[in-house]
């Protein structure tokens, strides 16, 4: 837990954590439509090929998991 000496060291803290989020937000925007086509072209591969009869999600539920998971590592440098 980090203490807040002041009120001033709060709103810094504060304002830095929005413009974290805002930052992920604006990424997240960027990743997401291209994380959609791939998914988009890989699904449409796997019609074209054997099927083993399992049933996948939804194709924008995994595209939005790859791009929070991309953005992760976009955050870990």
């Amino acid at each position: 837990m980090v203490s807040i000496a002041s009120p001033e060291e709060f709103t810094r803290r504060h304002r830095e954590r929005a413009s974290e989020r805002l930052m992920m937000r604006r990424l997240f925007f960027v990743v997401y439509p291209l994380c959609l086509a791939v998914v988009t072209v890989t699904r449409l591969g796997k019609l074209l090929a054997p099927r083993d009869g399992t049933i996948e999600g939804s194709v924008f539920a995994e595209a939005r998991a790859s791009a929070y998971a991309l953005l992760g590592y976009a955050f870990s440098v």
